[in-house]
């Protein structure tokens, strides 16, 4: 055979391979272009009034979902024993009471050729139901191998069509999709109580409505673990911890249905385990215990106040329990008003200085008011930086080792403007030569207060009364 000959013979099995390809192309109808001459602009698929839906449910070999209404007007989902997200049901079901398609393939198409889509043994089918108990049934057939879109068709109609992807998405859902995976989600402008341990040490802030004496605006929260005493809580760092840098989990990663909770492996029943209850003042909670790593980036957990299945939770969104309780707690030892102050005592060793705040005229009006450092008379400027520098002096640490106190080496009394209450007593005693320890009202030395914030006060005092 000469090499003409082979050339012709390779280039008529090319023509006729492409002939055929034509030929099958043409007769599949598979290119997805819309009917031009206008006669069919789109194909309905199901067309029941979302108001009429009675019930909803995809059926396939491998799964599947179904839907009915239930006696409170709620859909109920057959099978499942959690609680379901309202909003992805609400757009599943709406979604597939009103399905069209304006990629039709082919109009009255015979029906022996039915397996060339798929559609002879469907992979689902959609079946919409209206409360008068009519049915409509919707056939979804094989992927087309050109632009991966499913082919369907009415169950009582020859017309082909391509499915829209997003009721292809919706007719491979199952049962899991539809669960509710968000967490309780308390309001963090009203919150009632917060508490967290953490390897053992245990934070609690709650809402306190108890008005500050010493305080014209109440303050709105009271750390009240771990430390002995009362402290306030330092709302700029809580609310920029919580809302900004270590945002709370929102969402379980998965559930573990067939799981026992109570197997020790997930680190779920000691009673120390990690844990996190805030609550609003609208009886919102979230309650979470805490287990172990999963050594994927997720912790075992489980909600405290509902007996249900344990899941897991991404474990950069607990972040926010390795914040230290001492920088969530208020830095001042003294948070006060100078209008509810009538008078200062401050003592250092021999030293005594008596601050006097005399009311004339206005109460609110303080600038007219006289100001005494004992029995001389200065100004309503020099007494405000007084106060200010009083006001200023912070906590720069907790105690870390315990020393016991001597002697106070300066003791600061602040008496209210109102006779009937209790005055405040603060004591700085040694703790080092950098440090002093501060108590309060008699309470136990928790925080370090750094000697050159109380020397400056001092430092201050004996430049005006000289």
């Amino acid at each position: 055979m000469t090499e003409k000959s082979v050339a012709l013979i390779s280039s008529l099995g090319v023509l006729a391979a492409l002939v055929i390809v034509f030929v099958i192309s043409r007769s599949l109808s598979e290119s997805p272009n819309e009917l031009d001459d206008g006669s069919v602009n789109s194909i309905t698929l199901t067309d029941t009034e979302e108001q009429n839906l009675r019930a909803v449910a995809v059926k396939r070999l491998d799964g599947g979902f179904d839907f009915e209404l239930g006696e409170d007007n709620d859909w109920v989902l057959s099978g499942a024993s959690f609680r379901l997200h309202a909003d992805e049901v609400k757009r599943v079901t709406r979604i597939l009471a009103s399905i069209e398609s304006g990629k039709i393939i082919s109009e009255e198409l015979d029906g022996r050729r039915l397996p060339e889509f798929g559609l002879d043994e469907p992979v689902a089918r959609i079946v919409v139901t209206d409360k008068s108990g009519n049915s409509e049934v919707v056939e979804v057939g094989n992927v087309s191998p050109f632009d991966k879109r499913r082919y369907a068709r009415r169950k009582d109609s020859y017309n082909v069509v391509f499915l829209p992807p997003v009721v292809t998405e919706i007719a491979f859902m199952d049962n899991d999709d539809f669960r509710d995976k968000s967490l309780p989600t308390p309001n963090l402008d009203e919150i009632a109580m917060l508490e967290f341990r953490k390897d053992g040490e245990v934070f609690q802030m709650v809402h306190s409505t108890e008005p500050d004496p010493y305080l014209s605006s109440t303050g709105n929260y009271v750390v009240t673990r771990p430390w002995r005493g009362k402290y306030y809580l330092d709302e700029g760092n809580f609310r920029m911890r919580i809302r900004e840098e270590t945002p709370l989990p929102s969402t379980v990663v998965a559930y573990l249905d067939n799981e026992n909770p109570s197997n020790t492996k997930f680190g779920l029943t000691d009673e120390k385990a990690d844990m996190l209850y805030l609550s609003d003042r609208d009886g919102t909670v979230l309650h979470l215990i805490l287990g172990v790593s999963d050594g994927e980036g997720n912790r075992y957990a489980r909600l405290g106040d509902r007996d249900e299945s344990i899941f897991k939770l991404n474990e950069p969104e607990l972040e926010f329990m390795n914040t230290k309780p001492f920088s969530l707690t208020s830095k001042f030892v003294f948070s006060g008003s100078i209008e509810r102050v009538a008078r200062v005592k401050i003592e250092a060793g021999e030293d005594v200085w008596m601050l006097t705040r005399i009311e004339k005229g206005v109460v609110e009006e303080i600038e007219d008011d006289l100001f005494l450092i004992d029995d001389l008379e200065i100004t309503f400027e020099e007494f405000s930086s007084l106060f200010q520098n009083l006001t200023g002096i912070s906590r720069e640490g907790q105690i870390q080792e315990e020393r016991t106190p001597l002697k106070p080496e300066v003791t600061i009394t602040i008496i209210n403007s109102n006779a009937d209450v209790n005055p405040l007593i603060m004591r700085y005693w040694n703790y080092d030569e950098a440090y002093h320890q501060v108590d309060m009202d008699d309470g136990k030395p928790e925080f370090l207060v750094s000697r050159y914030q109380v020397k400056k006060l001092i430092n201050q005092l004996m430049a005006l009364s000289n």
